[in-house]
């Protein structure tokens, strides 16, 4: 506000914000572990990260295994995560085979002969199947995977192993996530798994302003009991489409 004073000077008054003031940003609540949740925040475009306030809270640690992963030269490894392949061996030039871009990305980066099969396990098992390698194969993975890839290989005639090289460890939502779903009158949870799925509806408050972006539509059924403010599925499995279901929830 612009009041005159007496001697003509001009001097701007402003006026209190309330305390109750809306936040103009919508929390969004990201519960991989930390880097990989980093990462996938960055990787949003710009103007949707102007309207989102990003809350970290991991609701699954990565905790490496201490084993050794017998991979011959002539063998070859098949990947389903990321985090499989920043627990395991280097490539040292052996052939991987990967689920998804980003975890071929991953590989590439470690030194192995990488190729991407498929966007997910069952496709990843049928591309293997439709084109048998000749290779010993070992699933390289955590305690907790879907899609039984090892055992579909087998009974399909592969030989294949398969290696637990880390940990998954549930943790509890963090305390700023919980205030901000009681808080605010909408948050978006980005949902990778059902397991984490799982995992939030049991330490998270329940409360409408609970809009859930999934993965898959697997996902989005161990989500559904949470979703109370809306549900968008990504039309694909990977970052790009849940970025899409960011932006259908905003």
């Amino acid at each position: 506000m612009l009041v005159r004073c007496a001697a003509g000077c001009v001097r701007v008054t402003v006026s209190p914000v309330a305390n109750n003031a809306p936040n103009p940003q919508i929390p969004l609540i990201l519960t991989r572990p930390l880097t990989r949740a980093r990462t996938f925040y960055d990787g949003l475009p710009a103007e949707m990260q102007a309207r989102l306030l990003p809350v970290f809270s991991p609701l699954v640690d990565i905790v490496p295994r201490d084993v050794a992963v017998p991979i011959g030269s002539k063998d070859a490894a098949i990947f389903t995560s990321q985090s499989a392949v920043a627990a395991g061996p280097d490539g040292a030039g052996r052939v991987a085979y990967c689920v998804g871009p980003a975890t071929t990305r991953a590989a590439e980066a470690r030194g192995w002969q990488a190729q991407q099969v498929g966007h997910d396990a069952n496709s990843l098992v049928a591309g293997l199947i439709s084109h048998p390698p000749a290779a010993r194969l070992v699933h390289v993975s955590g305690a907790h995977t879907r899609g039984d890839v090892a055992v579909r290989l087998g009974r399909a005639g592969l030989t294949v192993d398969h290696i637990v090289v880390y940990d998954q460890v549930l943790r509890p939502l963090k305390p700023a996530a919980c205030e901000a779903i009681t808080r605010e009158s909408r948050v978006i949870v980005p949902l990778f798994s059902p397991r984490t799925a799982i995992q939030f509806a049991k330490t998270a408050p329940r409360a409408t302003s609970i809009c859930v972006a999934a993965l898959s539509p697997t996902v989005a059924e161990a989500a559904a009991p949470i979703a109370l403010g809306g549900l968008r599925i990504a039309s694909a499995p990977n970052a790009s489409a849940l970025c899409d279901a960011i932006r259908g929830l905003l």
